[in-house]
């Protein structure tokens, strides 16, 4: 039987940063559960679908607007740039470094299967980063060529990580690189930040007697007398080598966050810290070298916790948790993880969430928390939509990069099909309550599907943010002993209309993060905001709109 070919449209022209491989079946889970043990090991009704001083700049390939001269926090970009020279040395010869970056260009522009929805040049990015290449740069130069060549995809699934440099290097203060992604264990802050709207970080969770005196409800502003907002752009626009920690975004607006985010992982770039207490409008600077003996775990997913549920251990893997909300009748469940393994039971232990809060408690209905997913193999929550659904429900599936020669052009995958994904409601049993669904950034790739599919049910209402935007497939194309890749091959999409989903995150219905007030008493906001829904009895309609 022969296979149709789809080609996407050429995407609209706007500012964007987001393989044929039968074996890609996990939705990238398993590229990011690895690259998130790789960098702990090395490093101390259609719902809504997120030795060179040459001048760089931000969106590469074009001019610089940063003077060699400015001053980046203990540096100037001059001597920032000298730096990432000297702490990695020469490197490999540059015969070798222009076959490396040929090999990894040249896979992403016949192979990458997600620009739809992205803005890239590809014929600039090779100009201008091949020169450089041919010119003469060091290892840890070379490093962050590869790094940021990668970002420009904007793809949670797709990133090139020199492993030695990026994620062998010991951080010590001054290190020349530029922390990205902080879901993650935050220990070397000792306090995990969400963004606030005007770009500031709010403190969420911070450890007992933190050395900078960190509490819930404090803002971090930025350091040396320069907000954070502004800083994140200044060293994505020098590009210093990148240390990935798991993902970064796959949208503009949860590559913002990611990056804003990951402030309290890059205090080792600067002299002093900018903090506004809860409560006073004084900002207090403060070194931070103060940091330098902080520790202890503490993880950055953006959940507070919700009295008579246990959180998920993100240290120990146990990553479905369930219970009733003290005070209600309110049934709660995080899923942190689809993962497929065996060991980790997700299958089973959301089966067992669901039915025990929809038969052994007489619950008014249920809150499902994705605000931190890493992702997984959608066949993983069948089982617990059978429970939920009542109906079959063939909404989605993937197309893989079709020629070579053309970035859009697309062909469908023999085995991820409408079929294979088709939700399997069962008319003997049905969850007829109100169900909230809560999603962020941090919810990537089965995170994504699962935030978009359970938006199939009638009865559920979204809240939070748009979700990471990781609809794609991916394989790891094979570098050298060195080089971590990974790379889309394909994107979902919505069956109806063909709607590819790549580079767009799951439009919430209510748009709500945490607060300062509320984090300071220690309430989870987006949580509270569902809890008021359902205790309306409202019912939700989806409507299928998607945000870039």
């Amino acid at each position: 039987m022969a296979t149709s070919r789809f080609r996407t449209r050429p995407p609209e022209r706007r500012a964007a940063t987001s393989l044929a491989v039968p074996r890609t079946i996990i939705v990238g889970a398993l590229l990011l559960s690895s690259l998130l043990v790789a960098t702990s090991n090395l490093t101390s009704q259609q719902p809504k679908p997120a030795a060179s001083t040459t001048e760089r700049s931000t969106v590469p390939g074009t001019p610089a607007s940063i003077s060699p001269h400015t001053k980046i926090g203990k540096r100037t970009v001059d001597e920032w740039r000298q730096l990432v020279d000297q702490t990695w040395g020469p490197g490999e010869p540059t015969a070798e470094k222009v076959r490396i970056f040929d090999r990894a260009w040249d896979n992403l522009d016949r192979e990458y299967g997600a620009y739809m929805n992205l803005d890239v040049d590809m014929r600039e990015l090779r100009r201008r980063f091949r020169q450089e290449i041919r010119n003469g740069v060091s290892r840890g130069r070379f490093a962050a060529i590869m790094n940021h060549l990668s970002l420009a995809m904007k793809d949670a699934h797709t990133a090139i990580v020199n492993q030695p440099v990026s994620w062998g290097t010991q951080m010590r203060i001054g290190t020349p690189l530029f922390v990205v992604g902080a879901w993650v264990n935050n220990a070397p802050f000792g306090a995990a930040l969400t963004p606030m709207p005007d770009g500031s970080l709010l403190v969420i969770k911070a450890r007992p007697n933190h050395t900078l005196g960190l509490e819930p409800g404090d803002l971090v502003l930025g350091y040396d007398g320069v907000p954070w907002s502004v800083l994140y752009r200044q060293l994505l626009e020098i590009e210093l080598p990148i240390r990935l920690q798991w993902v970064w975004g796959s949208t503009d607006a949860s590559m913002e966050h990611c990056m804003l985010m990951s402030a309290a992982m890059n205090w080792h770039l600067f002299d002093t810290i900018d903090i506004q207490k809860y409560g006073s409008e004084e900002i207090v600077s403060l070194p931070t070298d103060l940091l330098v003996n902080q520790s202890g775990t503490i993880w950055g997913n953006e959940q507070l916790p919700v009295p008579g549920v246990e959180m998920p251990d993100f240290v120990n893997e146990d990553y479905i948790t369930w219970g009733v909300i003290d005070g209600t009748r309110i049934g709660y469940i995080y899923v942190a993880s689809w993962s497929y393994e065996d060991e980790d039971q997700i299958s089973e232990q959301w089966y067992e969430a669901i039915d025990e809060l929809m038969h052994h408690h007489e619950t008014v209905g249920l809150i499902v928390d994705f605000r931190l997913n890493h992702g997984g193999y959608m066949l993983e929550a069948h089982d617990g939509y059978s429970l939920l659904f009542n109906e079959r429900i063939a909404a989605v599936s993937f197309d893989l990069r079709g020629s070579p020669d053309d970035h859009l052009d697309m062909t469908p995958h023999l085995t991820f099909t409408a079929r294979r994904f088709t939700i399997p409601g069962d008319p003997a049993t049905y969850y007829d309550k109100p169900i909230a669904v809560l999603t962020g950034p941090g919810a990537v790739s089965n995170g994504d599907w699962e935030s978009l599919r359970m938006g199939f049910h009638p009865r559920v209402r979204t809240f939070g943010k748009p979700s990471n935007g990781a609809f794609t497939l991916s394989d790891t194309p094979y570098l050298g002993d060195d080089w971590y890749f990974s790379k889309a091959t394909g994107s979902g999409y919505l069956v109806d209309g063909h709607q590819y989903l790549a580079h767009t995150g799951v439009q919430v219905d209510q748009e709500v993060w945490l607060t300062r007030d509320d984090v300071a008493e220690g309430r989870d906001t987006v949580v509270a905001a569902a809890v008021r829904w359902i205790e309306g009895h409202r019912i939700k309609r989806p409507t299928g709109r998607l945000r870039p």
